[in-house]
């Protein structure tokens, strides 16, 4: 599930500093504050400096789910998809219809997102390209019924820095990469300011329970497309 050091020959190690980041004017980035809730929009340059002088309440805020590929598809170049996440059934769907499932996500230490699973019943994988990534991953099975006592363990494993269970304690490092199979619940918590890239993506074995995740969320113009990946 962790490889260590499957992405340092990715040139976003070396090409993606934070003045590079920086730079991009044209991109506007949204923010949540820590309960998830939307909290505005800001330039990445204003936003990145806010973070390295602490600057309230900006520097209090996440950058979640940038879709940099949409004004910068250059940057597409400087990271390729591991071998694990291929062939994904979601790439042959034309974006008109779906937007790819691939974002930056810049936050400060502290911040992250809550427990969840990802979404179409979709695998994930997640790198950290600055800072660091602590990640407690539990397998399929949790009741949303009793989310609060499962986040509040997932926290606690977070806190003790230790696996307990059924759960699994992961730090993620520059260089490494987690493989996040489809249905895994995780909580996320950044470590010192932090840009991490992921995909969500459907091999063919999960083909099904994708196809069904789209028809329950209406996304019935998908269906064509998932159906051709099934091989």
């Amino acid at each position: 599930m962790l490889h260590t050091s499957a992405t340092n020959h990715w040139r976003a190690h070396r090409h993606w500093t934070w003045e590079f980041i920086a730079n991009l004017a044209d991109e506007v980035l949204e923010l949540s504050n820590a309960q998830g809730e939307p909290a505005g929009k800001t330039k990445v340059s204003d936003y990145l400096r806010a973070l390295h002088d602490n600057e309230k309440p900006l520097a209090s805020l996440y950058a979640p789910g940038w879709r940099f590929f949409e004004r910068h598809p250059e940057m597409l170049s400087d990271f390729s998809e591991p071998s694990e996440a291929q062939p994904d059934v979601l790439q042959r769907v034309p974006q008109r219809l779906f937007k790819p499932l691939l974002w930056i996500f810049i936050g400060p230490d502290g911040s992250g997102t809550s427990l969840h699973y990802d979404v179409l019943d979709t695998h994930a994988w997640l790198a950290v390209i600055h800072g660091r990534k602590r990640i407690a991953l539990h397998p399929p099975g949790l009741l949303l019924a009793d989310y609060d006592r499962h986040r509040a363990a997932a926290l606690a494993v977070l806190r003790e820095r230790c696996s307990k269970g059924l759960w699994r304690y992961v730090e993620l490092n520059p260089g490494g990469l987690l493989l996040i199979p489809a249905g895994w619940w995780h909580e996320v918590s950044n470590e010192g300011i932090t840009l991490g890239l992921t995909r969500n993506f459907a091999t063919p074995d999960i083909h099904q329970q994708l196809a069904q995740a789209a028809h329950a969320q209406g996304l019935t113009s998908l269906l064509p497309w998932l159906e051709k990946g099934r091989t």
